[in-house]
């Protein structure tokens, strides 16, 4: 089997791993039932996209320097002093990192 055909099973085999359902519950950590004492944070797998890479989109977009950066209802809230001196607040939403 090629290079090209094994990384593209693994890239796969990923794929299907990280892309795990979410729980409707409200808690944090989801016990999974079949393995009494694993746990898995869901909640990454409802996010496509991290705080970090909204502040980096946030930055490039701006050109400024991020103050402060924060989760507020399944948005980013970023703060980010532009180059005109302005202060601005721009919200990231993180599943599809739609910038408003």
């Amino acid at each position: 089997m090629s290079t090209k055909w094994v990384r593209l099973a693994l890239a796969l085999a990923l794929l299907f791993t990280v892309a795990a359902p979410a729980h409707a519950g409200g808690d944090r950590w989801h016990q999974d039932a079949r393995e009494p004492h694993s746990f898995s944070v869901y909640r990454v797998a409802e996010r496509r996209v991290t705080l970090q890479q909204a502040i980096d989109t946030v930055q490039r977009a701006t050109g400024g320097r991020v103050l402060d950066a924060k989760e507020v209802s399944g948005q980013y809230r970023i703060k980010v002093l532009t180059r005109n001196g302005e202060v601005r607040i721009v919200y990231v939403d993180a599943q599809t990192g739609e910038m408003h």
